[in-house]
């Protein structure tokens, strides 16, 4: 979970401050302020995240805020036709992990490992309340 969360937090943050994304002259301003905003909720997300699954030892919102990042992901590349968008911009650099897109790979395993941990966060609460439900 910690490592799934920083690679959610700060793996945008190396790949889109340069000149392909937040600094890309060819982006508008109001478009560079979205990034900037994304990669600043980003990194809130993941430190409250960090906080609750360490300071507080829970695991079930920590992991559905990993799952939702991980399923915003997905929910982009799925509805980019309708929008024109792509996962590589024509200036940019294609990372390719097993001859597929590097994000496709790391967004795949990211969902995989919070849907994990949702569901044994879920399951320990039922074990949990059955047993207190048991007398």
């Amino acid at each position: 979970m910690t490592l799934g969360t920083m690679v959610y937090s700060i793996i945008p943050a190396i790949a889109d401050l340069n000149e392909t994304h937040l600094l890309n002259p060819a982006w508008s301003e109001h478009a560079r302020l979205h990034s900037a905003w994304f990669l600043a909720f980003t990194a809130a997300m993941a430190f409250m995240s960090l906080f609750i699954l360490w300071k507080r030892d829970q695991l079930l919102l920590p992991s559905v805020v990993g799952l939702s990042f991980a399923g915003g992901f997905w929910v982009a590349v799925l509805t980019a036709p309708f929008y024109c968008g792509a996962l590589v911009d024509k200036n940019g650099i294609e990372t390719v992990v097993f001859s597929l897109d590097a994000n496709v790979v790391t967004f795949s395993v990211l969902a995989t490992i919070f849907l994990c941990a949702l569901t044994y966060a879920l399951r320990a609460e039922q074990v949990t309340a059955g047993r207190c439900s048991d007398g």
